[in-house]
């Protein structure tokens, strides 16, 4: 007959730090995110460090679709990071929050008596990033995965790669009819290596590519071949 303490007691628990918990708006941390984010810590706690979607949708009720969502947002606001562990494994890393949390931290003890707030500017790029992810998915047809969003993220935050330059890139494999990242992927790095970081660029780009391939015979003309009567045999 099983022990139902012993199980409670054996099923583990998590520590969670009252700071964080009295900082959730400072933090831009919904109930929801904030749920997502103790299930990561509960997983990791017992050995998994990259659980799958179907296994935190079960765990917190979320549906897959929401989760990826959550799990996305976790990812654009730089509270979590898909980072590689030395055992070559994919994992959640906590270290983006813990960052935030020892600067709120510190701003604090120093008694200004300012409230820590995102700029305008970088709430407005947050919006924009949500956006392309909202876009990618649509035009996908299917939610992204963690890893998928992790190197959309790197896009914006190791490439720099603008949110409208992005989007351009989107449109352009929706154009080929190639869903996948990697194709974007491509026509980001060729930009890149072209100085193209505008929509204006990009459809320049794209004029000069038309002119160059719409009038072939145009821009090479046939050579003038003269004409000649021929008489017809008198003989």
């Amino acid at each position: 007959m099983s022990n139902p303490l012993a199980e409670y007691l054996n099923s583990g628990s998590i520590n969670v730090s009252g700071f964080l918990l009295t900082n959730l708006a400072t933090l831009e941390i919904s109930a929801a995110e904030l749920t997502m984010l103790l299930e990561l810590r509960y997983f990791r706690n017992q050995g998994n460090r990259f659980p799958a979607a179907k296994i935190l949708a079960q765990a917190t009720g979320f549906s897959e679709s929401e989760t990826y969502e959550l799990l996305h947002q976790l990812v654009s606001k730089k509270l979590i990071a898909i980072t590689t562990s030395g055992d070559g494994k994919d994992e959640y890393s906590f270290a983006p929050l813990i960052a935030k949390l020892n600067e709120l931290l510190n701003q604090k003890q120093d008694a200004e008596p300012q409230v820590v707030q995102t700029p305008t500017t970088n709430q407005e790029s947050i919006s924009d990033r949500e956006q392309t992810f909202k876009m990618i998915n649509h035009e996908f047809g299917r939610m992204l995965s963690p890893i998928e969003l992790e190197m959309i993220n790197g896009w914006f935050e190791k490439d720099h790669y603008s949110a409208e330059l992005v989007q351009l890139a989107l449109r352009e494999a929706v154009l080929n009819q190639v869903y996948n990242l990697k194709y974007m992927d491509r026509i980001l790095l060729n930009w890149k290596k072209q100085h193209i970081q505008t929509a204006a660029q990009v459809e320049a780009q794209r004029e000069r590519r038309q002119q160059q391939t719409a009038k072939p015979n145009e821009q090479n003309p046939l050579p003038k071949v003269p004409l000649f009567k021929i008489k017809k045999d008198q003989n």
